[in-house]
């Protein structure tokens, strides 16, 4: 999960190689995938996805699914990146909220959200 946090992509594929879970979940509830789309990693998600693109929708503690934290965190590659490798935008958090309601900050990728 470190790798994935400070953006080390060699190190990753190194880890996923030599069988590193892409699915465990810290305290929080976070994956892999979680991190680096909160952090904006475009290279570590689109390596992530390409390896073990199932746990796309994995919902955090909170609900939260890599597409929220990638809205949240206005990483608008990271967003397009997500939908279009298949990301389900109906799904909701634990206070039901969709990922339409985390595009209030870009009318552009509500748009581009609603869309899909």
């Amino acid at each position: 999960m470190a790798a994935c946090e400070n953006n080390h992509l060699d190190t990753v594929k190194y880890l996923l190689r030599a069988g590193a879970a892409v699915g465990h979940k810290d305290i929080m509830g976070f994956t892999c995938l979680h991190l680096a789309a909160k952090l904006g990693h475009y290279d570590i998600v689109h390596h992530l996805l390409s390896k073990a693109s199932k746990y796309i929708n994995n919902q955090d503690d909170g609900g939260w699914t890599p597409i929220t934290w990638a809205i949240e965190y206005k990483h608008k590659e990271l967003v397009y990146l997500l939908l279009s490798k298949g990301t389900d935008v109906n799904m909701r958090d634990k206070v039901s909220n969709r990922v339409h309601f985390f595009c209030c900050w870009s009318q552009e990728l509500y748009v581009f959200v609603k869309s899909t």
